[in-house]
């Protein structure tokens, strides 16, 4: 039996919705496809999550609770927005949420050829419908421990530096873009999501543009698949 906290002010901010289990995500574009996949027990618990070079591998303990995540690859369990932002930056503090409590300004850091810090910020902006991957995340004991107020993180197996990071990123909503500024406030980069939701709100699809620092535009698409 699944089931998720409210302390994180998903059902609240979201109501009744269903619950949808990500399998499979494939991208594509620009003459490359690349395809996750999420598989899982008997019991509904996420076992392994590829992102079609590695995997991360999950373990329970004896009362179901997330034991340990590991294997390889970047990132946890996540969207376009917030994946996008990891892969090319160093993320520092959130600082600002909206009234739903997601994370709407976070600090990004970056270094220069000679080891220098150099500071950015991402706005983030979100639609009303819930984040893709809660429910996921749920099934992977991630949500649990997020929202476990005596998590130790110096001491529990879980807290790695990636669940640390997650619980301070983790939206009730769905991304749909950020703007990346630096420390002039001036935009250097952007993320604009375009998703096609289907009747029970989640996507099946979404549109995705990434402009970088250099000015470089990356277009591609992903899909959605979920278990029945």
């Amino acid at each position: 039996m699944i089931s998720c906290s409210e302390d994180d002010g998903f059902e609240e901010t979201n109501g009744d919705v269903s619950k949808r289990y990500i399998t499979k995500i494939t991208t594509y574009g620009e003459s490359e496809q690349n395809i996750s996949t999420v598989s899982y027990d008997s019991n509904g618990k996420v076992i392994s999550a590829t992102d079609g070079e590695s995997a991360k591998y999950f373990t329970y303990d004896q009362n179901g609770n997330l034991n340990k995540i590991s294997g390889g690859g970047s990132n946890l369990l996540t969207d376009e927005v917030l994946g996008t932002i990891h892969d090319a930056y160093e993320i520092g503090d959130v600082l600002q949420n909206d009234n739903n409590g997601n994370p709407t300004v976070i600090e990004l850091y970056e270094y220069d050829y000679w080891g220098d810090r150099i500071t950015h910020t991402a706005h983030l902006t979100y639609d009303d419908k819930p984040f893709t991957f809660y429910y996921t995340l749920d099934a992977a004991g991630i949500i649990k421990v997020l929202n476990d107020t005596r998590l130790n993180f110096n001491h529990n197996p879980a807290a790695s530096p990636e669940i640390i990071m997650a619980k301070l990123l983790l939206p009730v909503n769905n991304p749909t873009g950020a703007l990346i500024k630096d420390e002039d406030n001036q935009e250097v980069g952007s993320i604009n999501v375009n998703y096609t939701y289907g009747e029970d709100k989640y996507p099946t699809s979404a549109s995705v543009v990434v402009i970088d620092d250099a000015g470089y535009v990356k277009n591609y698409n992903v899909t959605y698949e979920y278990k029945n």
